[in-house]
């Protein structure tokens, strides 16, 4: 990893021109209140926990349990926000040796000060129930990866996994805030080497699917082509889940170098001078990595009028100082206006769902969402439509949306 940088982001919150204080208390009270809820209590007493750099074997998969999860604490230069959160680490599921979910988990996002104190983003590593695509008992048999690897990337750094930063402002304790999402990354990749240099895994895989939710679906879309590059599977399939990157005016690209996203490995060249001229946006890595993937469908799940990512972007627009003008309307219309762009690639496809819903791959209704509704169904069922993926040769898969056809085409291998 390059090295890391030192940056401030400026929140101007001008009362007047970026909405009354009282908006920007109800945006920030909504977001804090939307954050996942998970258990910090007694980690390792109520998981199995495994530290690399004491661990005989390098926490060997060989050694893990399939029915339940383990907490891999890699060490390192891994860490979460604040020098009083939770070591780091990342949760696996043991399961196929040839087949890998790579799973970024959500959280929130923490841009400055402001937001970073008001608690808009997780920050310690903390596990996931086995619920949505981590059920592994899936009595019915829909859960296409029950059976598989999974490894849940946690989420603790407030950067959308991708930041390499120490702030200019001190967490409670008096030491630096740093976000370290790429290393928390890379932590990741190296254990999985490792687990294939022993054995544990195959050297070839068969299948990869990158996924995640909210702020891990922005992580799905930055990492996925250099995971898939990486590990070179047999087959893989993207699915970000509920944050489309839909960003304020002139935002995106400074919210990305002030990050440290720059030094990031999955940035090619060109890429990289965008981010360092500040210009970097999600649509460039999405039509890029669709491009040089062409086999590799980039299914996005996307709630229609998602109330999460439109109180997301009022945020951040109040914290520049832009006026917060999103209504639900005008966030589909958007949301559109992105997907058209990905929509020149046969390798895009989406999964809409009417309603507000955020996430759905990690939750219950993950088997019960449809493009009816989070839990009005329809067909297909999300998760009967995720679990086609990835495309085995000669098989097809197309968009879903309840309503008239939005003119997205299928994908096919």
């Amino acid at each position: 990893m390059k090295g890391s940088v030192v940056v401030v982001l400026v929140g101007l919150f001008v009362l007047g021109v970026c909405g009354t204080r009282s908006e920007k208390d109800e945006v920030f009270s909504y977001l804090r209140k939307s954050l996942p809820v998970r258990s910090k209590a007694e980690l390792c007493v109520k998981h199995d926990c495994c530290h690399v750099e004491s661990s005989t074997d390098g926490c060997s998969l060989t050694h893990m349990p399939h029915e339940r999860s383990t907490l891999v604490f890699p060490g390192g230069a891994s860490r979460c926000i604040f020098s009083y959160s939770t070591d780091y680490s990342f949760q696996v599921w043991a399961g196929a040796t040839d087949k890998v979910l790579f799973y970024f988990q959500g959280g929130g996002a923490c841009w400055d000060k402001q937001s970073t104190f008001t608690d808009l983003c997780t920050t310690d590593a903390l596990p996931d129930n086995a619920e949505g695509v981590f059920n592994r008992s899936d009595e019915d048999n829909r859960n296409r990866f029950s059976s598989w690897t999974i490894i849940n990337i946690l989420y603790c750094s407030g950067d959308l996994h991708a930041g390499d930063v120490v702030r200019p402002y001190d967490d409670k304790d008096g030491i630096p805030v740093s976000q370290r999402g790429q290393a928390n990354v890379l932590s990741v990749y190296e254990w999985v080497e490792d687990q294939q240099r022993t054995g544990a895994l195959d050297q070839q895989l068969s299948e990869v699917v990158v996924m995640g939710c909210s702020a891990g679906s922005m992580a799905t879309q930055f990492w996925s082509h250099e995971i898939i590059t990486r590990f070179n599977p047999m087959q893989a399939a993207v699915v970000p889940d509920s944050f489309i990157g839909l960003f304020p005016p002139n935002t995106e690209g400074p919210l990305a170098y002030e990050f440290g996203m720059c030094n990031a490995s999955f940035l090619n060249p060109e890429l990289m001078a965008k981010c360092e001229a500040q210009t970097l946006t999600t649509i460039d890595l999405m039509t890029t990595w669709m491009q040089e993937l062409g086999s590799v469908p980039f299914t996005f799940v996307q709630s229609k009028v998602d109330e999460v990512q439109i109180y997301y972007y009022k945020a951040l627009a109040i914290s520049v100082g832009q006026v917060p003008r999103m209504t639900p309307e005008r966030f589909y219309n958007e949301s559109i206006a992105i997907m058209d762009q990905y929509n020149v690639y046969n390798n895009f496809l989406v999964f809409s769902v009417t309603g507000p819903q955020h996430c759905f791959t990690p939750y219950r209704l993950y088997g019960e969402a449809g493009p009816k509704g989070a839990t009005a169904g329809g067909e297909p069922l999300l998760e009967d439509w995720v679990s086609t993926l990835p495309l085995s040769s000669g098989h097809s898969i197309s968009s879903v949306c309840d309503g008239p056809p939005e003119g997205t085409p299928g994908a096919e291998t």
